[in-house]
């Protein structure tokens, strides 16, 4: 009887070491749109890792924002991060996006053929233009929580007049292939640091939601690579 015990014991304890290490190390979405073809298609299950760029910690109230073994993130790499515009208290209960990096903090990204910007990250000076000023207003009210607005020509931070911005983490700007569903930086501006998820690792099945479970399976989309 003992015996018994100990063992269903010990396969609890593992089923929920296990549970843990899927919530904490990877994750699987569900690719919504066709915005990244031809690497994903919609109905893509994907499995993401959460600790490529460090661990996301502190959201939710407890503690502060903080990342466990924190590393870069490359250029054109495929991540999974948090809807900067969505309005829930808590970032990590915000709907996910996609998108592939372009430009990290210091770059200088071509919002269109007359629109030069420059990505702001923490402790950076970003000089106040009139081609950046509606962005970086946003971004200090949405993201660092501070009043900002546009008078005529000038950006008030605080109230105070502001020629150069700073700002208390980094930020990317993120891109899909798509020009008509813009569900990334051209929509929604920069991506804080504290909502990027992680990068996607591959995709794990496609299915269409549309069919019962055991039908709506693409023979061609397990495990398929991501470029």
């Amino acid at each position: 009887m003992k015996g018994t015990l100990k063992f269903v014991v010990a396969l609890a304890v593992t089923f929920l070491v296990m549970l843990a290490f899927r919530a904490l190390a990877f994750t699987i979405y569900t690719v919504p749109s066709s915005g990244l073809q031809p690497e994903l298609k919609e109905g893509d299950r994907i499995l993401v890792n959460r600790w490529s760029y460090g661990l996301r910690t502190g959201l939710g109230g407890l503690f502060s924002y903080g990342r466990w073994c924190k590393s870069k993130i490359d250029y054109n790499d495929m991540v999974a991060f948090n809807e900067p515009l969505d309005t829930a208290d808590d970032v990590t209960y915000r709907p996910v996006c996609l998108g592939y990096c372009k430009a990290v903090p210091g770059d200088t990204v071509s919002v269109n053929k007359d629109v030069q910007i420059v990505i702001p990250g923490k402790c950076r000076m970003v000089r106040v233009t009139k081609e950046n000023m509606a962005l970086l207003c946003n971004t200090y009210n949405i993201h660092e929580h501070r009043k900002a607005q546009i008078k005529g020509d000038t950006l008030y931070v605080d109230g105070k007049i502001t020629h150069c911005a700073s700002f208390t983490q980094n930020y990317y700007w993120m891109t899909t292939h798509s020009n008509h569903n813009l569900k990334d930086s051209r929509f929604f501006g920069l991506v804080p640091e504290n909502h990027i998820i992680g990068k996607v690792v591959t995709v794990v099945f496609n299915k269409d939601d549309r069919k019962p479970f055991y039908e709506g399976y693409r023979n061609d989309r397990f495990f398929a690579s991501i470029k």
